[in-house]
């Protein structure tokens, strides 16, 4: 599983790129609002299809809602960006949407006594950072770093159930936020880190490796039974009104051959 959906504004215009000898994508570069105390984070967005061309159209500063995308990880270059779904342009007055869930395994053991990856504060807060990595398909993975804040007091303890049960091959499935830390190193230069803030998990079930026992079949068809259809054969056969329309049941009716077909809206939402 891998699902964005979050309130953006562009950077620039959209541009169309060759990603092949016969296809094309629509790249922009958008800005995901700053959370809290943390950084905008500037993502690639990439468009195909239809609705890569009717993104073509949108301004440089324009506020869009991205939907059903995939969040993406280049290890070499250290970016992230976002692929597919659909966009639709929104006002300054929409809510902002960060909303990511991703499904994987951990893909490392913890070494609690290591302050970059647990740590309690002064404030009585407990931090974990903890690795993801999702598959994309064709035997490969995106990997994505991700953390989790709790105190003593909150319902739910999500750092502390990071520290205490992921391992490296543990499946995870978890819905978090796209934040971006920022901050200066000893040598004065801007650095920047883009992680998954969790606010919700979930750990896959455990395999009882005592259960040898076989699945069995619950349901079985005995074959010298015939098998009869699930609809009820004894009623009235009408093949030429199988929504039984000229007895006043059944369905409205629909456009085209059935009634007026409704004019469609060709303007580009942007």
């Amino acid at each position: 599983m891998n699902f964005v959906s979050a309130y953006a504004q562009t950077l620039e215009e959209p541009r169309q790129v060759f990603i092949s000898a016969s296809a094309t994508a629509v790249r922009c570069l958008v800005a995901l609002p700053p959370i809290g105390n943390k950084a905008p984070t500037q993502l690639e967005l990439n468009l195909y299809g239809k609705n890569g061309e009717r993104f073509l159209g949108a301004p440089k500063g324009a506020h869009v809602y991205i939907y059903g995308a995939q969040l993406r990880h280049d290890l070499e270059t250290r970016t992230h960006s976002l692929h597919g779904g659909s966009v639709a342009p929104v006002t300054d007055q929409f809510p902002i949407y960060n909303d990511v869930i991703l499904s994987g395994r951990c893909v490392k053991d913890l070494d609690l006594s290591d302050p970059k990856v647990f740590k309690t504060t002064a404030d009585g807060l407990m931090i974990c950072n903890q690795s993801i990595s999702v598959n994309k398909g064709k035997n490969q993975a995106d990997l994505f770093n991700f953390y989790a804040i709790n105190s003593s007091t909150d319902k739910l303890n999500n750092a502390e159930l990071i520290a205490n049960f992921t391992r490296k091959g543990v499946g995870l499935t978890l819905r978090g936020r796209i934040v971006t830390e920022s901050w200066k190193d000893e040598s004065g230069e801007k650095r920047s880190n883009v992680k998954i803030q969790v606010s919700k998990m979930t750990l896959a079930p455990k395999a009882n490796v005592n259960d040898a026992r076989p699945i069995q079949s619950q349901a079985t068809i005995a074959s010298e039974q015939e098998v009869k259809p699930l609809w009820n054969t004894n009623a009235p056969q009408a093949s030429s009104d199988p929504w039984n329309v000229a007895s006043g049941g059944g369905l409205p009716d629909l456009p085209g051959q059935y009634g007026p077909v409704p004019e469609l809206d060709d303007n580009e939402p942007f």
